[in-house]
């Protein structure tokens, strides 16, 4: 692993690639990601951004280079997937929780089975994640039962029940209405430098400004631009960037 000051990589994409059939989807993208890091990925739709953050625990296959999570490799054997994907948790645009158990189940799921941890203990760790995202109320309650935003709140607890090193947010305010959009960013601000690496794929600029460390932007499956929010948003280099840029100021 490689080191960005006295950051280590936890994530190392190589010349990664991506076909869908004949649409080349991700053309060679190399990155690192370090340790406590907060990513913000942000481009046009279409541009990549989503189907290479997915790549990152395998729910897109690459199709050719190489990935490595914490030093290991994900490829088609799958004790190196299940190494993965229980230090990467996921927080996707549609929730996707279980909609047939409770908010308590849903959050205790993967930590009794995959954890082995105890009931009593799973069902005490949710609660305090329920607590952390301003939810502990609704504990026994059904997915249906709640908001969108409240929805997303459960999914964040969910992917934190497991302790991951890194968590990967695909577009998580983009299905929700105006008004439940900060609720959820509250949620995800407080968790940025806590030690927890983010990935964050995102259409919210103010967000990607106020608390990312870096800023990465897709174009077209390629990066274009990998720097700090503000030197991104006050002097982009790229002509498509700034046009980017130029359209988002006047939305």
């Amino acid at each position: 692993m490689t080191n960005q000051g006295n950051l280590k990589s936890i994530i190392e994409a190589t010349g990664v690639d991506k076909h869908y059939g004949s649409f080349h989807a991700l053309k060679g993208v190399t990155a690192s990601f370090y340790e406590g890091q907060v990513t913000a990925i942000i481009g046009p739709s279409g541009s990549g951004k989503s189907t290479f953050l997915r790549t990152l625990n395998r729910l897109e296959t690459h199709s050719a280079g190489t990935i490595r999570v914490d030093g290991i490799e994900l490829n088609d054997d799958m004790k190196n997937l299940d190494a993965v994907r229980r230090e990467v948790g996921m927080v996707f645009q549609n929730f996707n929780l279980f909609s047939h158990l409770t908010i308590m189940n849903n959050i205790t799921l993967a930590p009794i089975r995959v954890r082995k941890m105890s009931r009593p203990d799973a069902e005490a760790k949710a609660l305090q994640l329920l607590e952390r995202v301003g939810l502990k109320d609704q504990a026994h309650k059904y997915p249906v039962q709640l908001s969108g935003g409240q929805q997303q709140r459960v999914a964040i607890a969910r992917a934190l029940a497991m302790d991951p090193k890194v968590l990967l947010f695909d577009e998580p305010t983009s299905a929700l209405d105006p008004e439940m959009v900060n609720e959820v960013l509250a949620v995800m601000k407080s968790l940025a430098h806590t030690g927890i690496t983010m990935l964050v794929v995102t259409h919210e600029m103010g967000f990607a400004r106020e608390v990312a460390d870096r800023l990465i932007f897709f174009d077209l499956g390629v990066i274009l631009e990998d720097t700090t929010p503000d030197e991104f948003f006050d002097n982009p280099k790229h002509a498509r960037a700034q046009a980017f840029l130029s359209q988002v100021r006047t939305a």
